[in-house]
């Protein structure tokens, strides 16, 4: 498909309630390809006037009964991605940390296929600069100060401690039973970690300079330091520095800062500094066994691999760097340290935590990607390339679980931000178009109805507003508030008097009829809230399940709600009985996402590992589409996808399609198609479809991939049309610091 694209240049900065404006835009023709009636798609765009225009389209094969079908193309969520700070690798549980510049911390699963599992909300406060794992339990630390420690079931702070200044740097003993921070004032400050709560310890020696990075030795008796200009080499028995290694400076007036240190079991001390230097050193004696200049600017960060043959450094210089132990001399069997490769993928700017994890090398930074890549690659492998491809990945910031809410009846879209809602109503066109694509223009523009601001310093965890656009609810970790909405005169009413039974939640679904709120609890729990504008009660409590809910679904006709948990189970609840109705059978990978069949007693789930089922809650049993998807086995580019499905959706006018998008592609599953083959393509290459391609798609599998970045997916109720909210990636780009300056040939 050709695709044009037009920018208009902002006139001024966007005031707080200035409607968005909308931009025409020119889609190339493209005849349907389904054998049924043709379909006739207007596309509206609905976006700020400072917002870039990427014109596209959409192809589906379902059949509407008056041939029309609108989609609402939103582009003025102003999502912002944050940087990730830090990162810590659990090797028993698989599980990766991700702690963000807000102070939020992802949990990404790698048995589950690199699954981002669960998010640990930051508040205003917290300022995170170090995390790790210890047999399973997560800690961080800060410019605060203190040591907390993570609840992973209720995705919250569990406790915090307190003890002396900033702290720069935490890592634990390798036998898991202490923890050293490095601190501002110079302390090393050691605590135990045997008891069910981090007990103050003992403190080191202290000095007169900054700890900005520390390290354990494998016996556990030793600690290497780096600080401003040396490094130093502590007893952790008699508390005492055995060593000082001191950094020769670069400039005279200007400082050399390690930030970054490893000791290895052969007492080898490896270093990273502001100077853009990597050296390793003898650390018994204090002497340099080698130095490399590796980098331009500062390293900030470092990891080893498990059988320490493999140093990686990386910082400012958006450059990974790898060193590998190598024999120098056959003969004599000398071993020493080379520069082996540079990795330069999937950053542009400071990347400032890396770690290994399992056979991935992960690394984030201030572009907020997260990135992994190989940690060996043989030279002389055949297959060098796609052993290269398995390992590198791209997984931008976008957030997994969806932070939009669409109110169908009412045309009003939720935004969710960290410390504020958003309430907008959708745009409309008064023209017609006698064209199979056409874009047309906004008559009557979108706009922004209220702001519901939180008071507290905690992020929001979750929100959602009702069908009828009548009642918004969010949750924060301490609690769940509920407001009656009245878009007569726009107008927002607090309900003060809740169920003191109700705690904070990780998901909030209203019924279709707006009547009911349903919870998802931290301890695992579904609740039902009967709405009311003087007092709500509760229902019922549905027994706990075995891990945290991860997603939370409600069916149109009011009667079945569907829970999943991080331990693969989906239980259906009836709601008129407050009953268990079914449970699917359990999965091994996470479910992602679930929806129910509005046409029907169906319900369809995707998994992390990209499985899609389909599964009939009147026979108890899948359907047969889903026992043929499975007979005939799902296609392998279907399986290679990286990103994860992030919403599942039935079509409101065709109990045979369904809608199944993550942030890169859309693909609208036709169940009365036949699937595709293994050697039918799937995912065109190259551009993503020419005007007059004439190539039909006989399977069910149609997808699209210009709506990318996709963030959001839903019908409007009143005309049977789409919403779909993509992101603007130019503004987030043009919002990053400007990158470290590369001479170029011939500059």
């Amino acid at each position: 498909m050709s695709v044009n694209r037009e920018r208009r240049k902002s006139r001024g900065r966007r005031k707080k309630l200035e409607e968005p404006m909308a931009v025409d835009d020119e889609i190339s023709q493209l005849k349907s390809e389904s054998r049924r009636m043709k379909k006739k798609i207007i596309i509206e765009d609905e976006m700020e006037i400072n917002d870039e225009m990427t014109n596209s389209e959409i192809k589906s094969g379902e059949d509407v009964k008056d041939g029309i079908c609108t989609v609402h193309r939103v582009k003025f969520f102003d999502y912002q991605p944050t940087a990730i700070h830090c990162m810590a690798y659990d090797e028993d549980s698989e599980r990766l940390a991700v702690v963000r510049s807000d102070g939020a911390i992802e949990i990404w699963n790698m048995k589950h296929n690199f699954n981002q599992e669960r998010v640990i909300p930051g508040s205003r406060t917290s300022k995170l600069d170090s995390v790790t794992w210890v047999k399973g339990r997560l800690f961080t630390t800060g410019f605060q100060g203190d040591i907390t420690e993570y609840d992973l079931v209720k995705n919250t702070v569990k406790y915090s401690v307190l003890y002396g200044n900033a702290a720069w740097c935490l890592a634990a003993n390798h036998a898991g039973t202490l923890l050293a921070t490095g601190s501002d004032n110079g302390c090393i400050r050691l605590f135990d970690l045997t008891t069910e709560k981090v007990t103050y310890d003992r403190m080191l020696n202290p000095q007169d300079q900054r700890i900005v990075s520390l390290a354990w030795h494998k016996s556990d008796e030793i600690i290497v330091t780096g600080s401003i200009d040396n490094m130093k080499v502590w007893n952790v028995i008699t508390g005492n520095a055995v060593q000082r290694i001191t950094l020769q400076r670069t400039f005279k007036k200007k400082e050399t800062i390690v930030w970054c240190v490893a000791i290895l079991s052969d007492h080898t001390i490896v270093s990273g500094d502001s100077t853009g230097r990597t050296m390793f050193w003898d650390g018994r004696v204090g002497t340099m066994l080698k130095g490399y200049t590796s980098h331009r600017m500062d390293i900030l960060t470092m990891c080893v691999t498990k059988d320490e043959t493999s140093v990686f450094t990386t910082g400012v210089d958006p450059t990974i760097v790898q060193f590998t132990l190598a024999v120098t001399d056959d003969r004599l069997g000398t071993k020493a340290w080379v520069r082996n490769r540079h990795i330069a993928f999937g950053h542009t700017h400071d990347i400032r935590a890396m770690v290994i994890a399992g056979n991935f090398l992960v690394s984030g930074g201030l572009d907020t990607n997260l990135v992994t890549n190989p940690i060996e690659v043989s030279p002389g492998h055949s297959q060098i390339r796609g052993q290269i491809e398995k390992y590198k990945r791209l997984y931008h910031a976008f957030p997994q679980k969806s932070l939009i809410k669409c109110a169908g009846e009412s045309k009003l879209l939720l935004f969710q931000y960290p410390y504020h809602l958003e309430v907008w109503k959708l745009g409309s066109t008064s023209d017609a178009t006698d064209k199979d694509v056409a874009s047309l223009t906004v008559s009557e523009q979108p706009l922004k109805l209220l702001d519901i601001l939180t008071k507290g310093i905690d992020q929001i965890v979750c929100s959602s507003i009702s069908k009828d656009g009548a009642w918004i609810a969010y949750s924060d970790v301490h609690r769940v508030k509920l407001f009656h909405l009245n878009l007569d005169v726009p107008s927002l009413q607090k309900v003060a008097c809740l169920p003191m039974q109700l705690g904070p939640t990780h998901h909030l679904v209203f019924s279709c009829d707006s009547s009911k709120l349903f919870l998802a609890t931290d301890s695992c729990s579904v609740q039902v809230l009967l709405l009311d504008e003087i007092q709500p009660t509760l229902q019922h409590t549905f027994h706990a399940m075995e891990n945290s809910i991860l997603v939370l679904e409600a069916d149109s006709s009011g009667t079945f709600v569907a829970a999943a948990d991080a331990e693969g189970n989906v239980i259906v609840y009836n709601v008129n009985n407050f009953k268990v109705h079914c449970r699917l059978p359990t999965y091994a990978s996470q479910p992602k996402a679930v929806a129910f069949n509005p046409h029907s007693q169906e319900i369809f789930v995707a998994y992390s590992d990209q499985m899609l089922y389909e599964y009939n809650l009147e026979l108890k049993s899948y359907t047969d589409w889903s026992r043929s998807l499975h007979r005939c086995k799902i296609h392998h580019a279907w399986l290679r996808r990286r990103h994860k499905v992030t919403r599942v959706m039935y079509s409101a006018t065709n109990p045979n399609i369904v809608f199944v998008y993550d942030v890169n592609m859309l693909c609208a599953i036709d169940k009365s198609k036949p699937l595709p083959k293994a050697h039918q393509q799937l995912f065109k290459k190259g551009s993503i479809q020419e005007p007059n391609d004439k190539r039909v798609i006989t399977h069910g599998f149609n997808i699209h991939q210009q709506f990318k970045p996709l963030l959001f997916l839903d019908n409007v109720d009143l005309d049977k049309s789409l919403v779909m909210v993509e992101y603007v990636m130019q503004r987030f780009i043009e919002s990053l610091p400007a990158t470290l300056k590369q001479k170029k040939f011939g500059t």
